[in-house]
């Protein structure tokens, strides 16, 4: 490594200081099941940043089933579902949450980071422009870059500022 770089990593000590006052808020270990309450140094937490909004990661229904889809096709796939990574399961819920909801297809990912990446790129390109609040999650601003659209941003929650936005737009560049 770059002796100048080296040196200008080791004085970067903010996260070690952070550390020491117990205060880091990164790479906490959880030492129970996820839930609204967890184990973290052995003491019970509100935990606050849990992705689980509908409360089903210790449901037994779905352990079960998660149990079950393991001994049958294994921990993972072996690669992405693009090339070698879909499996009958995947299939199999796509067909019926597309029956429940009356759609001809549906087509699951497995985070909103890629759900935001597969949704957003593919429907907009160089000539379009995509409006959006400067709040955004980072995917949503990501897909925007892979697009390659014109991007727009509001301020937050302002729908003057949107109307503004909007305003900037080429009629033109509106009609199909």
């Amino acid at each position: 490594m770059n002796k100048r770089l080296l040196e200008r990593v080791r004085k970067y000590t903010a996260p070690n200081e952070v550390r020491a006052m117990g205060m880091y808020p990164y790479f906490r270990v959880i030492e129970s099941e996820q839930d609204t309450e967890v184990d973290i140094n052995g003491k019970p937490v509100l935990m606050f940043g849990s992705n689980s909004y509908l409360g089903l990661t210790n449901h037994p229904k779905i352990k079960e089933a998660a149990q079950a889809a393991t001994a049958r096709y294994g921990t993972g796939c072996a690669g992405s579902r693009f090339l070698n990574g879909t499996l009958r399961i995947h299939i199999e819920l796509e067909e019926t949450l597309a029956d429940y909801l009356k759609k001809e297809s549906v087509l699951l990912y497995s985070t909103g980071f890629q759900s935001n990446l597969g949704g957003i790129a593919p429907l907009a390109g160089r000539h379009d422009t995509i409006l959006i609040d400067e709040r955004v999650h980072a995917s949503i601003i990501d897909a925007t870059r892979l697009s390659f659209a014109k991007v727009l941003k509001f301020k937050h929650n302002d729908m003057d500022d949107l109307e503004k936005q909007i305003a900037r737009i080429d009629a033109d560049a509106l009609k199909y």
